[in-house]
Formats: structure tokens, sequence, C-alpha cells
């Protein structure tokens, strides 16, 4: 029988076969571990897409309580909640003691995590954990004296007076001083405890430091740092760390790219959208007899160009790559509110189900198929001004998420249904041209339901 390490390695890793077999081995020897460390321990591996780990192994202390009420095996960890994590897997060293959030009890532990290497390639980490409070207060009940500056030169007390985090390794590269800057930036990172003593492995913010003086930059749990190590005389220390926390600069920064991005992107997508409406009109026009018909075609079109404006606020809002969909229907829901139901009767439109993030191309294209059903419900299903309901669900999944329309109107039956109409003749095309999906209607005399999955390209 397969084992959940294996399945869960095959599905959602890139490792070989030979990597999950030793991944294995460690199902057998997590028990005794988490039994001597009084900890719960766990293996973690890289998702295929590097953009999260998953739990493949798991063993819970037996003297102790364990920090999880049930099994986390399979789950999905964001880098964000376990700093410690990212740091190993991305320097490919120990980390010792930093804080996290156990998912999903959402309480503070304390991590150590220690890379596991198989034929010279890091495969996974092995993870202890242990309550933050437990932690902490054996710390600060055996905490050594407050950091300070080592033995030598004079100026090495003019560290607390840099404006940056300065920390002085020994011969066997170890922490043997500090200035409050470095303090407050590790503990910020998630450290607990002092920095004296440690190893400069786990401080060190790459992989690898030069001592050649220059700045470097990278990124380290939750923070874009600068650093430089430089060598100095005299005294135990022998080099010196420079560190300097960039990360509001580099925010700005990033939210001024964020904003020209935005604004070329809302450029390109009003051209193509506006484009496509034109056609929509130009087609519709053909079809119009009557003033009645010329004024619905009108209203028509100021509630697709209203779907359209729907998905303008959550580009503005969180990112020009990717557009909560959510927020998108709400904004549909609202417009229709606007414009619709004051003119049909007493009606109640529902938005609800799980976010999913979205391109603003994919957000336009399920905008404008999700207003042309609102408006088939809301002109069609309630005839003489009935109240009813119309519900809006969104489902994620993978690969394709899904969307369901329904309401619980009069329905209609398919064959009868208006052949040629532009509304569900436009819903079909989208969904398959654009989104890549299929469609599915079931109506009867207790309303309708349809139903598209879409997928992004």
């Amino acid at each position: 029988m397969i084992s959940a390490t294996r399945m869960l390695c095959q599905k959602y890793t890139n490792l070989t076969a030979d990597e999950i077999n030793y991944l294995e081995s460690y199902n057998t020897l997590l028990p005794a571990m988490a039994n001597a460390e009084e900890a719960d321990v766990f293996v973690d591996c890289r998702t295929a897409t590097g953009r999260s780990a998953i739990v493949v192994c798991e063993a819970k202390p037996q003297k102790v309580p364990s920090n999880y009420s049930s099994s986390i095996l399979g789950m999905l960890i964001q880098w964000k909640d376990e700093p410690a994590v990212d740091r190993s897997f991305r320097l490919g060293v120990p980390t010792v003691g930093m804080r996290a959030v156990s998912m999903p009890e959402d309480r503070r532990i304390i991590q150590t995590v220690e890379p596991i290497f198989y034929g010279g390639h890091l495969i996974a980490v092995l993870i202890y954990e242990k309550p933050a409070m437990d932690v902490e207060s054996i710390l600060s009940a055996s905490q050594v004296p407050p950091a300070g500056m080592p033995d030598g030169p004079d100026w090495a007390a003019a560290a607390d007076y840099l404006g940056e985090a300065v920390i002085f390794l020994d011969g066997e590269h170890r922490v043997c001083g500090c200035n409050r800057e470095a303090e407050q930036l590790y503990r910020a990172m998630g450290y607990v405890g002092g920095l004296l003593g440690m190893p400069g492995s786990n401080i060190q913010p790459a992989a690898a430091e030069n001592c050649d003086g220059k700045w470097y930059e990278t990124s380290m749990v939750n923070r874009n740092l600068l650093y430089r190590k430089i060598p100095v005389s005299g005294g135990r220390a022998a080099q010196a760390l420079i560190l300097r926390d960039i990360t509001e600069q580099r925010r700005l920064e990033q939210e001024l790219a964020f904003q020209k991005t935005a604004l070329r992107e809302l450029r390109h997508r009003m051209k193509n959208s506006l484009q496509m409406l034109a056609n929509l009109i130009r087609a519709r026009g053909y079809e119009v007899e009557s003033r009645a018909e010329v004024q619905s075609s009108l209203m028509d079109t100021a509630n697709r160009l209203l779907s359209l404006t729907a998905t303008l606020d959550g580009m503005t809002q969180a990112s020009p790559e990717k557009v909560s969909l959510l927020q998108v229907l709400r904004n549909i829901r609202q417009y229709a509110l606007q414009t619709l139901v004051n003119s049909t009767g007493d009606i109640t439109i529902q938005v609800s189900g799980q976010d999913v993030e979205v391109r603003p191309d994919c957000a336009d294209s399920i905008a404008l198929v999700v207003n042309e059903l609102l408006q088939n419900a809301l002109k069609h299903a309630f005839p003489s001004g009935a109240a009813g309901t119309v519900g809006i669900i969104l489902q994620a999944g993978l690969p394709a998420s899904r969307i369901t329309v329904w309401d619980n109107g009069t329905g209609f039956r398919k064959e009868e249904a208006k052949t040629g109409g532009i509304g569900l003749e436009l819903v079909y095309t989208i969904v398959r041209d654009r989104l890549m999906g299929e469609c599915e209607l079931e109506s009867g005399p207790d309303g309708t339901r349809i139903t598209f999955d879409f997928m992004e390209r």
C-alpha cells in the first residue's frame, strides 16, 4: 500500500523516486525524535511551484501535549507563516529558535529547522516545534547577560550610534557582540533569545557572505536587507556584519512600480474591452426592430459597461497581476441593485463562496458572463414583479474554478429558449473561447441554474 508520504510527494513535488524513498524512512524515525525533543516533528517539502511547502511526514510527542488537535499531513504551508522554514530552504542551513504560527490552530510556536540533503541536493527540511511561551520562559530564566560589545578597540562601543545593525563574530564564527539595532532587527524577524553565542550560520542573511566590505542585498524572512561584512582586529572579534533594513524603501518602490504597471494595464484593457463592446453593439443594431428593443439594447449595453468597471477597483487595490474575483462579483451585484432591481420587483441578490485571484483580463471576461446571466435572471425569471432570489456562487478549484448563477424563478424549457439571442450566445462564446471552460444549464419550475468553469491561460 502506498504511503501518505509517497502519495503527497508524487502529487505536489518534483522529487525523484529515490528521494521519496529516502524521505519515507523518516516515518519510522520521527516518533522517537518527537519524544526525545518533547516537540511536534515534521518533514516539509517544497511544492513543484515553489510558492509553498507541504507537510509529508509528522509525529506528535507522547510525553507532552501536542500543538495540534489533529493531523496536518498534506497541509500546504505559506512562507510568510513559517519564516524559519523559508530561510532554511533558501539558504540550505539550519535555523534555530524562530517564531512561527501553527496552522490551522493559529498558535504561536517556536521552530528549529534542519535541512535534509540527498545526493548533495536539498530535498526537504526537518522541523521541531514547541509552544512559544514554554520556550521563551526557559530562555528568559537562563538568559545570558545582555549582548554587549566584544573586547577590543574603543570604536566598537560606537556601534549603538551608527543607526545600522552591527554584529561581531569571533574566530569560530560565533556572535560575540552586537548593538541594540541588531537585537531589535532579529527579534522583529522572529528570533527568540539573545544573539550572543549564536552560530553565524543561524543569523547569516545569505548562504555565502564575502568579507570584502561590499554591500549586498538579500531577502531574509520578512525583511529586505543590505549587508556587508568587514574584517576587524583586536580583541575577540574577527569580523563585523553590518545590516541595513530597507524593507520600507523596497515596499515604496514596489508600490510605485505597481501604479505604473496598473496604469499601462488599465489602458490596454479599456481598449480591448471597448472594442469588444463596440462589436456587440454593432451586431445588436441589426436585430432591433422597435423602440422597446432599442431601449432594452441600450440598457444591456450600459450594464455590460458597468460589469467591466467592476474589475477596476480590484486591480488598483491588489496588484496589476491579480484581481480578487469575489470583490468583482460583489461590485457587479451592487451595480445590478442600482440599475435593474428597482424596476423588476422585490429581488434579492446574493454573492458567496471562496475567493480566487485571477488576471485582470480573465476577470473582465468573467464579469461579462456573470452580468449577462444576472440580467437574464432579473428580466425573465420573475414576471409581473414577482419577488425572488438570485445567487452567485464562486468555488475555488484546481486546475479550474467554477461559478454558478441560480435563481428561484419560473424557469424555462431549453428548447424554447430564444435561439440566436445575444445574451446566452455571448455567455457560451466567452466561456468557451476566452475562459477555456464549459457551461451547464438546468432549468425547471423551481428556477434556473447555470454553471461555468474557467481556467487562466
